[in-house]
């Protein structure tokens, strides 16, 4: 018998979370629904290839509720166009300022010279 507190997982959660994201919220906010650490909802990702295939439809049903949020915003000049613009980049990968950079290859030094100076000389 493994040792520890049994998980809280429940399949149900899944379409739960799906649902919940589909407003906007997050999964932060998830987590404190059902009453559990965010960092939770990572471990049952990584534990249940169904829970993790309902977080990334979360993510992408709450990223589609910002962005309808913003096009609302933008045609009829309403809402707050500061919290639609976090939610935007906080929700969607497709909205964020940062980019990532991957570098591969390797560098080779085919020679290093080292000159020293004697304080002394001029």
């Amino acid at each position: 018998m493994p040792a520890g507190r049994p998980s809280k997982y429940d399949p149900s959660y899944c379409q739960e979370l799906v649902d919940h994201m589909a407003t906007g919220a997050s999964a932060t906010s998830f987590a404190a629904e059902i009453d559990v650490d965010r960092s939770t909802l990572t471990e049952w990702a990584d534990k249940h290839p169904e829970f993790s295939l309902a977080l990334s439809r979360g993510k992408a049903k709450c990223a589609a509720w910002w962005e309808k949020m913003g096009r609302s915003s933008a045609s009829n000049g309403t809402g707050n166009a500061t919290m639609i613009v976090f939610g935007l980049k906080n929700m969607s990968d497709d909205w964020r300022d940062k980019t990532e950079t991957q570098h591969s290859g390797e560098v080779a030094v085919t020679s290093v010279t080292r000159t020293i100076v004697d304080p002394r000389e001029p």
